[in-house]
């Protein structure tokens, strides 16, 4: 589903807003619930069984205290929470991408909530800076719950949340929208969706009837082998993504996603940024980076000095007379420190690893 580009309110201005308030920061989903009648695990496994799933969101709760043009993000502004103390706790991306309710209330001294991408990479940096999927005022009579949500054991036309912790019961009064206000009809299974809700029951999980469902855009994603359009694709255009290698930014070509969503990146041209060099073998269809890695189109067979080959799931492919490459191998094979998609860009670079 390819997102419409949003702006963000003429309020949200250049001039730093400066307010002291109170604010909380609240965060990850909580873990699983154990009956306290359950055996206690065994010692020697209790830290494997007892690692919680990544959740697909988390969020920060503060209180505006300026809002700032973003330094990182063509367009974008920066809103700075604070908590109770005035200290500030995340410094939050807000762009065309991000779906904030009630825009219009985004000024200094209101309260939000901030939801992020919990399985992105985050610079490890305080205060936290993150661009947020979803920005909701705080309301004393509503809550809000940002994830994935599936079909209910049973069904019966309810869906959880894949963190488990809500059910859904929506009903042909419930209200479904896009992220622009338009009306959506289609199926709500497995979709990443923003339920607003007041009323829950005791059970566990609890259950609500929202009273208003956002559907949140998706990444679109191209053809295998072939490169998307300018302009198309949903919340992450990656084919209009700048490659930057070492803090240098790349002139040449662009990357792109394949079907099955691995982001592919011009091999050479990352290659030669990094000061190596590329042999190219058009009889095998095979590269040679230095004297250490080899690869060859179509297989998912990659060699660094000698060692057993490493598969990424993904093969090298042919585009347009150029070899593209996962964007994992430059840090499962070449062993560079970071190769992320990180605010609108891709970055490759062997500094201090992000987390």
């Amino acid at each position: 589903m390819k997102k419409p580009t949003k702006t963000i309110p003429a309020l949200l201005s250049v001039a730093a807003l400066s307010l002291a308030a109170s604010s909380v920061i609240a965060a990850s989903p909580a873990g699983a619930i154990v009956p306290i009648s359950a055996p206690l695990p065994d010692s020697s496994v209790q830290n494997e069984q007892q690692q919680p799933a990544v959740p697909n969101y988390m969020s920060v709760t503060g209180t505006v205290k300026e809002i700032s043009d973003s330094k990182t993000k063509e367009g974008a502004k920066t809103v700075s929470l604070q908590d109770d103390k005035g200290e500030i706790i995340a410094n939050v991306t807000v762009s065309g991408d991000t779906y904030v309710a009630a825009p219009d209330k985004l000024q200094a001294g209101t309260k939000w909530n901030a939801y992020y991408d919990a399985k992105k990479p985050m610079l490890m940096i305080y205060p936290p800076q993150f661009e947020a999927e979803v920005l909701v005022p705080v309301e004393e009579t509503a809550s809000w719950k940002v994830d994935r949500f599936k079909a209910a054991e049973g069904d019966a036309g309810q869906l959880i949340s894949e963190d488990g912790q809500l059910v859904l019961n929506v009903s042909e009064q419930t209200p479904l929208v896009l992220e622009d206000g338009t009306a959506f009809t289609g199926d709500l299974k497995g979709r990443a969706l923003a339920v607003k809700y007041s009323v829950t029951t005791r059970s566990l999980p609890p259950q609500t009837s929202p009273e208003q469902i956002v559907v949140l855009f998706e990444e679109a994603v191209p053809p295998i082998g072939t490169l998307p359009e300018p302009g198309e694709g949903g919340t992450i255009d990656v084919a209009g993504f700048p490659i930057v290698v070492e803090g240098k930014k790349l002139a040449g070509p662009s990357p792109y996603t394949s079907k099955d969503g691995t982001v592919m990146v011009p091999l050479r041209a990352v290659v030669e940024a990094l000061g190596q060099k590329l042999t190219w073998d058009a009889s095998t269809k095979s590269s040679r980076i230095g004297l250490a890695t080899t690869l060859t189109v179509g297989k998912d067979y990659y060699v660094y000095n000698k060692m057993a080959p490493i598969e990424l799931g993904a093969a090298p492919a042919l585009v347009d007379g150029k070899t593209y490459v996962p964007l994992q191998f430059f840090r499962d094979v070449m062993m560079l420190n970071n190769a992320y998609v990180f605010e609108g860009q891709i970055d490759i670079n062997n500094q201090e690893k992000m987390e």
